[in-house]
């Protein structure tokens, strides 16, 4: 029997459905699997922190040197890039940020104008879409073409309409693609010959699956670090996605210099409880990811064995990152929004149009759960 020592492979699905969370709540579905939010457990070290703040009464302001000084997550975060992925990050250039995406749009909006270009992968997590159609940017997206991202085609818009900006998903979301060093080189060259600055996003690195690698986007060497900005936050990989605690590197000098010119606070300050979090997780947490990527890793090829067995027909490729599936149920005959027809059969799934075009008959599917309680999900998904 295998070892479960953090509680992973034994969810209680009647304690999971009493939750108050988006997850199980928002919908109703008598099985959640849409939104990236695991239904395992988070590390104990984090647990043990986080009681640590409630029992000392620690609700006021932070003692972190000073007003505006960075708190003590955003101090890990070179040194956490240094062990995991041999990148050294600019100290000078780390910023705190609420989330992700606040560090995403700070960075349209100050690197890029109304009616400018925006580079993105499709399918693509939706906020980006929106972040692109809310801020009056122009989508110039690259598409995927028989299993691989078309460059060439990227390349010829590009030459006819430039861009500004290329939002980079690495590794990305929903595909679960992990972006090898031929294609960072590659991406890289557009974006120096075109003048881009990327945002990568890496917020999935820590979830990057036996058998791939994660190279961070600015580790290609300084002159890609000098175009690019790096946003990324503890949240996915140790589900803290409700405490809201992200970092963005500015290896730009023309981003740091943005947001450097921002008064104080403009992008609010960091949640005392998620960098308590984070820090427990960047320094007692690697036991539990560890074990945490053994589940996913058997997740992500179970899915394969259980969808041919219940919903034949559906074309699935096992990620190479995250704990979210792209499943292309077209041949299922189940309309342009499928989500809608699992959800009436009890499964609650993200529905692929939301990605953008290349989603319709598509839907995303989040394995990190229990073995047990995905296969009964695929099996109510099959009605």
């Amino acid at each position: 029997m295998t070892a479960d020592p953090f509680g992973l492979r034994s969810l209680d699905i009647d304690a999971l459905r009493a939750k108050r969370g988006a997850k199980w709540r928002a919908h109703g579905a008598d099985f959640s699997a849409w939104v990236a939010d695991m239904d395992f457990p988070v590390a104990p070290a984090i647990t043990v922190a986080l009681q640590e703040v409630i029992d000392r009464n620690e609700f006021g302001y932070p003692n972190w040197g000073g007003p505006y000084a960075r708190s003590p997550a955003a101090r890990l975060f070179a040194p956490r890039m240094v062990e995991r992925f041999g990148w050294e990050p600019r100290d000078d250039r780390i910023h705190d940020l609420i989330d992700v995406i606040q560090g995403v749009r700070a960075t349209v909006h100050h690197l890029s104008a109304p009616g400018d270009g925006v580079v993105l992968h499709l399918p693509a997590y939706h906020p980006f879409l929106h972040t692109i159609d809310e801020m009056d940017r122009c989508l110039v997206p690259v598409v995927p073409v028989d299993g691989a991202f078309d460059y060439d085609s990227l390349e010829a818009e590009l030459a006819a309409r430039g861009a500004s900006v290329w939002i980079l998903c690495h590794p990305h979301n929903p595909l679960g693609h992990v972006f090898e060093r031929p294609e960072l080189e590659r991406i890289a060259e557009i974006a120096d010959r075109f003048d881009l600055t990327v945002i990568s996003d890496e917020i999935h690195a820590d979830l990057t699956m036996p058998g791939s690698i994660h190279i961070p986007f600015e580790s290609l060497g300084p002159d890609v670090s000098a175009r690019t900005v790096t946003v990324t936050s503890a949240s996915k990989a140790f589900n803290l996605a409700g405490l809201r605690w992200a970092v963005l590197h500015a290896g730009s000098a023309r981003a740091h210099d943005a947001l450097r010119s921002l008064p104080g606070h403009y992008l609010g300050a960091p949640n005392l409880m998620a960098v308590a979090a984070t820090v427990a997780a960047w320094t007692d947490g690697d036991g539990w990811l560890g074990a945490v990527i053994e589940v996913l890793d058997e997740n992500r090829a179970a899915l394969a064995d259980l969808l041919e067995a219940h919903l034949p027909g559906a074309v699935y490729t096992a990620p190479d990152a995250t704990y979210l599936a792209w499943i292309d149920v077209r041949p299922l005959g189940l309309g342009d929004d499928p989500a809608a027809i699992f959800r009436e059969r009890g499964v609650d799934l993200s529905p692929g149009p939301q990605f953008g075009p290349q989603g319709v008959g598509h839907v995303r599917l989040n394995f990190a759960t229990s073995p047990h309680l995905l296969e009964e999900t695929v099996r109510v998904m099959a009605g």
